[in-house]
């Protein structure tokens, strides 16, 4: 009898512990649920950053390599090269009609490729044939990292040989290849060479003079630092402003495609460090035209520097631009085609 009360209460206990535990699992169950339901986690301002800068760093390298691919692909197919000697090539860009009587040889200013004269060219007349090309290392050009001055006059021989020969050349450059083309026309006389037009040239005793100092050291930084945006991509993103919007629109891509090249601007630090080392103008035998831009710059001894190079030539002439700044003298259509009138023979006498 005992044992069977002993037994029911056994069950009893058992039910009543089974039910209790059942209530706590479903409490359990239920306050573990509230747990489960989502939350809202807001990111840090660290975090949030680190973000927007990794993603700006990816696009605009995406851009970057986009940019620099097209840029190859345009290049390759608008331009030509000439082979040289020594198994490289230059790229050039030239016309010439039946009846031209004249040959012209840009000679580019540092960092700029050959496109940068377009506007001069467009409003050449038929009769000039022309001849714009990239120094080495520039474009599709083959690199030579070591050029000296000669061979930089041999390329324009070589140029001459191949497009222009046996017609009287005018050498016309933007500044370093200002200073370029007047050195090349006092190196080889008046040998078939019209005139030289310099057009807001680099003055290499200025240049020397500055070697050492802040300004010299700023020029080399920034050639540098052009380099690194050129190899993140933000080239792409933010073209210079001196030209943008002033050339036909696929000139303009493609002087930015030709910018967002590196080694275009490593190119450019190299060339601008040998440039301190060669040697002044000192005598030409062909007439001179020196172009000044003054706007932008300390225009009373801008403009005292480049008269200096009036003393070059027994027959020189200057010509002063107050509403143009140094790459705009070629960018802007009026500016050209005043430009185009001093490149024609005869047309300025």
């Amino acid at each position: 009898m005992i044992s069977d009360q002993m037994q029911m209460v056994g069950r009893l206990l058992g039910n009543y512990q089974g039910h209790g535990r059942n209530r706590a699992r479903s409490g359990a169950t239920a306050y573990m649920g509230e747990e489960r339901m989502p939350t809202v986690r807001t990111l840090s301002l660290e975090r949030k950053v680190a973000i927007g800068v990794a993603a700006l760093a990816v696009s605009s390298w995406a851009i970057g390599a986009r940019t620099r691919f097209v840029g190859r692909r345009r290049r390759t197919a608008e331009f030509s090269t000439m082979p040289r000697v020594d198994g490289g090539v230059v790229e050039v860009d030239y016309r010439r009609s039946p009846d031209a009587e004249f040959g012209v040889i840009f000679c580019n200013g540092l960092g700029f490729p050959h496109e940068q004269w377009a506007w001069v060219r467009e409003h050449l007349p038929e009769s000039a044939a022309c001849v714009g090309y990239n120094r080495p290392g520039h474009g599709l050009s083959s690199p030579l990292p070591e050029a000296t001055l000669e061979e930089q006059f041999q390329i324009v021989d070589e140029l001459r040989k191949y497009y222009l020969d046996g017609l009287p050349v005018v050498l016309v450059g933007h500044s370093l290849g200002g200073y370029l083309a007047a050195a090349y026309a006092e190196s080889r006389g008046d040998a078939g060479l019209s005139h030289v037009v310099m057009i807001d040239p680099t003055v290499i005793a200025d240049l020397q003079a500055i070697v050492g100092k802040l300004p010299h050291a700023w020029a080399r930084q920034h050639l540098l630092l052009e380099s690194v945006w050129a190899a993140t991509g933000l080239n792409a993103l933010r073209p210079i402003g001196a030209f943008h919007g002033l050339y036909p629109g696929e000139v303009s891509s493609s002087i930015t495609e030709y910018h967002a090249l590196p080694r275009t601007w490593i190119t450019a630090y190299r060339e601008y460090l040998t440039a301190s080392t060669y040697p002044p103008v000192e005598r030409l035998t062909v007439p001179l035209h020196v172009v000044t831009a003054l706007k932008g710059t300390k225009a009373a001894k801008h403009r005292a520097s480049q008269e200096q190079l009036l003393e070059l030539s027994d027959r020189s002439w200057h010509h002063l631009y107050e509403e143009a700044n140094h790459i705009g003298i070629l960018a802007e259509q009026t500016h050209a085609k005043e430009l185009a009138e001093l490149i024609v023979p005869g047309s300025w006498i």
